[in-house]
């Protein structure tokens, strides 16, 4: 390819095809090299199946419970390997699309593994040989991949990191789960929900210990009410294959003894690093603060003319944020001044319950601004989650006492990861406790207990006591 491009995009996941095709839908000629498939984790190996799966476990849960609404079966099964399949085609069908999309925007699409050789330069190697690309502007998004835990590489057989995980085609009876952060706690309900025994062996002292620590404990509580073993301040030390298919994992707690877990198949999920190391960014001499790409608010970095979005940045590794940062990069590459604003960042997780936040937490806010107060709406005070039989859990609101501005809000309950949304906005505008109480909510919906919980805030409960 011997043109020049306005836009080199290195990396095909969520940051990268939307700065391609939003900076090809703003005039310019744009390049995308990738080096396995379109979409990256996201949708091949991270939220689209992971929930495609979930989606499949509650519908099996909705059709087990219905007798309370009169619906009567002899019996209810599900087909594992039909659940497989599904996740399969959804996957399939979203891939698709992108590379649909690529193509309707004239976007040149390149398979092969891209390294900067300069400020404007990149190689690309592919099967068929070398390519050469000139370009602009360049934008890295290669996001990131599991951590993996000497001792415990995955075998992809009975040691499993969480891409391995998905190609599961039989359901194991013992899962043990070492993490108890957002995907470890994921799987534990998905399996959990199917009827495996899970164990979750947690290093910190709570499970997804960057939630709001009363949602953690709240979780916490769901899930082990459900059957799932939780294990805190658990130190994972090594795994032992043993006879018929039987892995033997032990842990040490804090008072230095060694426990044993026994399981079939063993789920390591403790993180995921930022894949950088060769796009050839080190070399250029471009600034890494922990083990991440350092980035202005224009997601430019130090050298001139070279970008980077998604989870190779210092922000949160996820999906919306690689959106967001694309966005910000390809405008400012377009001369249209764009600041990254993290401000509001929505962050979910698909337990069942799910559990949803955004600003800050109660702990954080307290931290942060000292006088602090927080509201809280128990969904069972909802008609639209009694009728959908789903009455657990709570909103919260957290918010500033001298101002009555909203900066944080959390959620445990049904269909919490949509309701975020309502007070994303809220803490985006930085609007205030009456706004809410003042904004008018349809009825019934479980959008109202938003306007509930605001009600709390400001002393006007309704529906609670």
């Amino acid at each position: 390819m011997k043109e020049e491009y306005n836009v080199a995009v290195l990396g095909g996941g969520p940051g990268g095809y939307v700065a391609a095709i939003l900076a090809a839908r703003l005039g310019a000629k744009v390049i995308l090299i990738e080096k396995n498939k379109l979409g990256g984790t996201c949708l091949n190996a991270g939220c689209i199946p992971t929930k495609a799966l979930l989606k499949c476990a509650a519908v099996h849960a909705g059709v087990a419970s219905a007798g309370r609404y009169g619906v009567e079966y002899e019996s209810v099964y599900f087909d594992f390997r039909k659940m497989m399949e599904f996740k399969n085609r959804v996957v399939d069908q979203l891939v698709g699309g992108v590379n649909q999309l690529i193509k309707a925007n004239k976007i040149d699409l390149i398979i092969g593994e891209g390294r900067i050789i300069n400020r404007q330069n990149i190689l690309v190697k592919t099967p068929a040989g070398n390519e050469k690309i000139n370009a602009q502007n360049i934008i890295v998004a290669t996001g990131a991949q599991e951590v993996t835990i000497p001792g415990f590489e995955p075998d992809g057989d009975q040691v499993l990191n969480s891409t391995q995980i998905l190609s599961l085609q039989e359901l194991p009876r013992r899962l043990t789960i070492i993490g108890g952060g957002v995907i470890g706690v994921e799987f534990a309900s998905l399996f959990n929900s199917l009827g495996v025994e899970v164990t979750i062996l947690e290093l910190t002292d709570r499970l997804i210990p960057t939630e709001d620590e009363e949602i953690s404990q709240v979780l916490q509580g769901f899930l082990e009410k459900k059957g799932v073993k939780i294990q805190l301040n658990i130190l994972a030390q090594s795994v032992e294959k043993q006879a018929e298919g039987n892995l033997l994992v032990r842990a040490k707690p804090p008072d230095g003894s060694l426990q044993g877990v026994n399981c079939d198949k063993l789920l390591v999920s403790v993180g995921r690093k930022a894949c950088f190391q060769n796009t050839g960014l080190i070399e250029l001499g471009v600034r890494i603060k922990e083990d991440r790409i350092v980035t202005d608010e224009h997601m430019q970095t130090n050298i001139s003319g070279i970008y980077a979005v998604g989870d190779i940045t210092l922000s949160e590794q996820l999906a919306h944020v690689a959106y967001m940062e694309a966005r910000t990069a390809v405008f400012n590459i377009k001369g249209e001044t764009c600041n990254a604003d993290y401000t509001a960042i929505p962050h979910c997780i698909y337990t069942s319950p799910e559990v949803a936040g955004v600003g800050l937490s109660e702990q954080k806010a307290r931290e942060l601004y000292g006088d602090v107060k927080a509201a809280r709406f128990p969904f069972y005070g909802n008609g639209k989650a009694i009728i959908d039989g789903h009455n657990e859990g709570f909103v919260k609101i957290v918010f500033r006492d001298d101002s009555q501005e909203i900066v944080g809000a959390s959620i445990i309950g049904t269909k919490a990861t949509e309701l975020i949304t309502g007070v994303t906005l809220a803490v985006q505008k930085k609007m205030k406790v009456m706004d809410i109480v003042n904004t008018v909510y349809a009825h019934p919906t479980l959008s109202e207990a938003l306007g509930e919980t605001a009600l709390a805030a400001a002393g006007l409960n309704l529906h609670s006591v």
